[in-house]
């Protein structure tokens, strides 16, 4: 299962720019219901085929885990479960791709201000 990893991940790396989303076909009431279940810190989606960009739609295996590097370049595609040495794998890669700086004029998504 994902979830707890990508949790995991998330608690660990948002301070240096991590964001993970979820996207599921199951109804916002489930995603609730699983949300509080496994203690997720993350935002969870509703995957809706049609409204999706055209990129995302070819996406048919589940789980599907994309890694999107800081300049929206797709970096990594994992089909399946991530375990034993190829999750380990995606950490290190991800953590590489959090050390990369931003490219151009673009700007990183907003940050809460404490206080």
């Amino acid at each position: 299962m994902e979830v707890p990893h990508l949790d995991s991940w998330y608690r660990k790396y948002r301070k240096d720019g991590l964001i993970v989303m979820g996207f599921s076909m199951v109804s916002p009431k489930e995603q609730r219901e699983a949300a509080a279940r496994f203690k997720l810190t993350y935002p969870l989606f509703l995957w809706e085929q049609d409204k999706l960009p055209p990129l995302l739609r070819v996406i048919n295996a589940y789980p599907t885990t994309l890694l999107i590097d800081r300049n929206g370049k797709i970096r990594e595609v994992v089909f399946g479960i991530l375990f034993g040495e190829q999750k380990e794998a995606f950490e290190r890669k991800l953590v590489s791709v959090l050390k990369e700086k931003l490219k151009g004029n673009q700007r990183t998504a907003p940050t809460k201000k404490r206080g």
